[in-house]
């Protein structure tokens, strides 16, 4: 097996992923410069691997197995950016009640996969990505649209696996494919 590029993730339900993209079209209608993610590929990120061999995939399978984790609810809402309001790159979904679990689970796999040789996270915020902003193109109606979500509730669905995703990059955009994962009790 060559190199894969990976990355750990929780996986949303299918009724969160449609009303968050519905919150996408919106952004769409307005005309920013900005590359949304497709529906499909909505998730939590955990960690970004980079790329990793075979041997180094197990190894992290093997860090994944150790997590005893139960399954939990996460009440995913709100709206928010990276870096910051005055200069967004990333526009987010956050995630409210469950945070914490997440938060827990990503500093476990942290400290395991530092072990690993993989550098640790610093200010991680539990969160799924809608899109990665290219220009300030209509920048201010991106704004608005934000503005109106910031509180809003996109729903709730259980954790039920940490998974191991595999990222193609294509033309079209990433495809994700799923390589390991690990049962929440």
């Amino acid at each position: 097996m060559e190199r894969v590029r990976a990355f750990l993730a929780l996986d949303i339900s299918e009724e969160v992923r449609r009303e968050i993209w519905e919150f996408e079209k919106e952004i769409d209608s307005v005309g920013a410069d900005i590359k949304l993610v497709e529906i499909e590929n909505l998730h939590v990120t955990i960690k970004f691997l980079g790329e990793i061999d075979a041997e180094v995939l197990e190894k992290v399978y093997g860090v994944m197995r150790r997590l005893k984790e139960e399954k939990f609810v996460m009440k995913v809402e709100g709206v928010g950016v990276f870096p910051n309001w005055r200069m967004v790159r990333v526009v987010w979904v956050g995630i409210g009640e469950g945070s914490e679990r997440v938060t827990k689970i990503q500093r476990e796999l942290d400290s395991g996969l530092a072990e690993l040789g993989f550098g640790r996270e610093r200010d991680f915020v539990p969160h799924i990505t809608v899109g990665r902003v290219r220009s300030p193109r209509n920048r201010d109606r991106l704004l608005q649209v934000l503005e109106k979500y910031r509180g809003h509730k996109f729903g709730s669905c259980v954790a039920e696996r940490l998974v191991l995703k595999m990222s193609q990059l294509t033309p079209k955009g990433p495809i994700y494919s799923d390589l390991k994962e690990v049962e929440f009790i």
